[in-house]
Protein backbone atom coordinates (compact mmCIF):
# COMPACT_ATOMS: atom_id res chain seq x y z
CA UNK A 1 0.00 0.00 0.00
CA UNK A 2 1.54 3.52 -1.10
CA UNK A 3 -0.73 6.02 1.19
CA UNK A 4 -4.13 6.26 3.46
CA UNK A 5 -5.59 10.04 3.76
CA UNK A 6 -8.28 11.36 4.22
CA UNK A 7 -10.89 13.68 2.13
CA UNK A 8 -13.10 15.31 4.13
CA UNK A 9 -15.71 12.26 4.98
CA UNK A 10 -13.98 9.99 2.39
CA UNK A 11 -10.80 7.44 3.29
CA UNK A 12 -8.60 7.49 0.13
CA UNK A 13 -6.42 4.46 -0.02
CA UNK A 14 -3.88 4.40 -2.57
CA UNK A 15 -3.26 0.45 -3.77
CA UNK A 16 0.11 -0.41 -5.74
CA UNK A 17 -0.13 -2.10 -9.04
CA UNK A 18 0.91 -5.19 -7.46
CA UNK A 19 -1.05 -4.94 -4.73
CA UNK A 20 -4.31 -4.07 -6.35
CA UNK A 21 -4.76 -7.72 -8.29
CA UNK A 22 -4.47 -9.73 -5.00
CA UNK A 23 -6.50 -7.79 -3.16
CA UNK A 24 -8.98 -8.39 -6.22
CA UNK A 25 -8.44 -11.75 -6.58
CA UNK A 26 -8.69 -12.74 -2.56
CA UNK A 27 -11.75 -10.77 -2.82
CA UNK A 28 -13.74 -12.29 -5.49
CA UNK A 29 -12.51 -16.52 -4.46
CA UNK A 30 -13.78 -15.60 -1.18
CA UNK A 31 -17.15 -14.25 -2.91
CA UNK A 32 -17.49 -16.88 -4.95
CA UNK A 33 -17.07 -19.44 -1.87
CA UNK A 34 -19.60 -17.53 -0.01
CA UNK A 35 -22.52 -17.65 -3.24
CA UNK A 36 -24.96 -20.15 -1.97
CA UNK A 37 -25.16 -23.41 -3.58
CA UNK A 38 -27.62 -23.99 -6.28
CA UNK A 39 -30.86 -24.47 -2.76
CA UNK A 40 -33.99 -26.13 -4.33
CA UNK A 41 -37.62 -25.86 -2.72
CA UNK A 42 -37.06 -22.05 -2.17
CA UNK A 43 -40.37 -21.73 -3.77
CA UNK A 44 -42.08 -19.23 -0.85
CA UNK A 45 -41.76 -15.85 -2.61
CA UNK A 46 -41.72 -14.22 0.74
CA UNK A 47 -38.86 -16.50 1.59
CA UNK A 48 -36.78 -15.10 -1.19
CA UNK A 49 -37.78 -11.55 -0.90
CA UNK A 50 -36.67 -11.60 2.57
CA UNK A 51 -33.72 -14.16 2.17
CA UNK A 52 -34.58 -17.07 3.71
CA UNK A 53 -34.56 -20.89 2.97
CA UNK A 54 -37.70 -23.14 3.45
CA UNK A 55 -35.33 -25.94 3.66
CA UNK A 56 -33.12 -26.74 6.39
CA UNK A 57 -29.99 -25.07 5.14
CA UNK A 58 -26.61 -27.33 5.93
CA UNK A 59 -23.20 -26.35 8.18
CA UNK A 60 -20.62 -25.78 5.46
CA UNK A 61 -18.44 -28.60 5.35
CA UNK A 62 -15.30 -26.38 4.56
CA UNK A 63 -13.91 -25.24 8.25
CA UNK A 64 -12.99 -21.77 6.85
CA UNK A 65 -16.81 -21.03 5.99
CA UNK A 66 -17.63 -22.69 9.05
CA UNK A 67 -15.50 -20.07 10.64
CA UNK A 68 -17.72 -17.16 9.08
CA UNK A 69 -20.91 -18.87 9.02
CA UNK A 70 -20.75 -20.44 12.65
CA UNK A 71 -22.93 -22.41 14.13
CA UNK A 72 -25.16 -19.95 16.71
CA UNK A 73 -26.20 -22.20 18.92
CA UNK A 74 -25.11 -25.36 20.87
CA UNK A 75 -28.29 -26.68 20.68
CA UNK A 76 -28.33 -28.69 16.84
CA UNK A 77 -31.85 -28.16 16.41
CA UNK A 78 -31.74 -24.56 17.42
CA UNK A 79 -28.55 -23.80 15.60
CA UNK A 80 -29.97 -25.39 12.41
CA UNK A 81 -33.52 -23.38 12.56
CA UNK A 82 -31.04 -19.89 12.92
CA UNK A 83 -29.04 -21.22 9.91
CA UNK A 84 -31.97 -21.53 7.72
CA UNK A 85 -33.53 -17.84 8.42
CA UNK A 86 -30.30 -16.39 8.57
CA UNK A 87 -27.98 -17.73 6.25
CA UNK A 88 -29.10 -16.36 3.25
CA UNK A 89 -28.89 -12.69 4.44
CA UNK A 90 -25.28 -13.50 6.03
CA UNK A 91 -24.17 -14.51 2.93
CA UNK A 92 -25.59 -11.96 0.98
CA UNK A 93 -23.90 -8.70 3.56
CA UNK A 94 -20.64 -10.95 2.93
CA UNK A 95 -20.64 -10.82 -0.61
CA UNK A 96 -21.85 -7.47 -1.07
CA UNK A 97 -18.75 -6.41 1.56
CA UNK A 98 -16.76 -8.52 -0.87
CA UNK A 99 -17.63 -7.20 -3.84
CA UNK A 100 -17.12 -3.31 -2.32
CA UNK A 101 -13.45 -4.17 -1.98
CA UNK A 102 -13.17 -5.75 -5.44
CA UNK A 103 -14.65 -2.52 -6.94
CA UNK A 104 -11.89 -1.03 -4.87
CA UNK A 105 -9.23 -3.15 -5.99
CA UNK A 106 -9.71 -2.35 -9.59
CA UNK A 107 -10.25 0.78 -9.18
CA UNK A 108 -8.59 3.29 -11.66
CA UNK A 109 -4.74 3.89 -10.70
CA UNK A 110 -5.22 2.27 -7.61
CA UNK A 111 -7.24 4.98 -5.91
CA UNK A 112 -9.71 3.31 -3.58
CA UNK A 113 -12.27 6.08 -2.32
CA UNK A 114 -14.36 4.84 0.89
CA UNK A 115 -16.78 6.65 1.00
CA UNK A 116 -18.51 7.02 5.53
CA UNK A 117 -21.48 4.51 4.80
CA UNK A 118 -18.75 1.86 3.17
CA UNK A 119 -16.04 1.43 5.58
CA UNK A 120 -17.81 -0.87 8.16
CA UNK A 121 -18.22 -3.37 4.90
CA UNK A 122 -14.64 -2.84 4.09
CA UNK A 123 -13.59 -3.75 7.74
CA UNK A 124 -15.70 -6.74 7.79
CA UNK A 125 -15.17 -7.86 4.45
CA UNK A 126 -11.16 -7.65 4.43
CA UNK A 127 -11.21 -9.18 8.50
CA UNK A 128 -13.52 -12.44 6.41
CA UNK A 129 -10.60 -12.68 3.89
CA UNK A 130 -8.22 -12.66 6.81
CA UNK A 131 -10.82 -15.18 9.03
CA UNK A 132 -10.14 -17.20 6.18
CA UNK A 133 -6.62 -17.41 5.56
CA UNK A 134 -6.40 -18.13 8.86
CA UNK A 135 -8.25 -21.04 8.85
CA UNK A 136 -6.02 -21.89 6.30
CA UNK A 137 -2.80 -21.63 7.83
CA UNK A 138 -4.29 -23.10 10.95
CA UNK A 139 -3.87 -19.50 13.03
CA UNK A 140 -4.04 -19.75 16.75
CA UNK A 141 -3.42 -16.51 19.33
CA UNK A 142 0.10 -18.31 19.09
CA UNK A 143 1.85 -17.68 15.43
CA UNK A 144 5.24 -19.22 16.88
CA UNK A 145 4.89 -22.33 14.30
CA UNK A 146 4.49 -19.76 11.05
CA UNK A 147 6.72 -17.31 11.99
CA UNK A 148 10.29 -18.91 10.74
CA UNK A 149 8.94 -20.50 7.56
CA UNK A 150 11.44 -21.69 5.05
CA UNK A 151 11.31 -19.72 1.71
CA UNK A 152 9.79 -22.03 -0.30
CA UNK A 153 7.03 -22.87 2.45
CA UNK A 154 3.99 -22.60 -0.27
CA UNK A 155 2.03 -20.76 3.01
CA UNK A 156 4.60 -18.32 3.16
CA UNK A 157 2.33 -15.73 0.77
CA UNK A 158 -0.96 -16.46 2.81
CA UNK A 159 0.87 -15.22 6.24
CA UNK A 160 2.25 -12.38 4.26
CA UNK A 161 -1.29 -11.70 2.89
CA UNK A 162 -2.84 -12.19 5.99
CA UNK A 163 -0.34 -9.29 7.71
CA UNK A 164 -0.65 -7.19 4.63
CA UNK A 165 -4.35 -7.56 5.40
CA UNK A 166 -4.14 -6.76 9.26
CA UNK A 167 -2.10 -3.44 8.17
CA UNK A 168 -4.91 -2.06 5.85
CA UNK A 169 -7.42 -2.64 8.34
CA UNK A 170 -4.97 -1.17 10.95
CA UNK A 171 -4.37 2.19 8.90
CA UNK A 172 -8.06 2.63 8.17
CA UNK A 173 -9.31 1.92 11.87
CA UNK A 174 -5.77 4.97 12.31
CA UNK A 175 -7.70 7.14 9.64
CA UNK A 176 -11.47 6.89 11.63
CA UNK A 177 -9.91 7.16 14.88
CA UNK A 178 -7.89 9.88 14.47
CA UNK A 179 -10.84 12.52 14.19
Amino acid sequence: MTGIQRDGDVIELRLAAEERPILASLAASLAEMLEPSGRTGDSDPLAKLVGLSVDPVDKPDDPALRRLLPDAYADADGAAEFRRLTDGELRAEKVANLRRILDGATAAHGLVRIEPGEVDGWLAGLNDIRLVIGERLEMTEEREHLEHLDADDPRLPLLAAYDWLAGIQEWILEILLGD
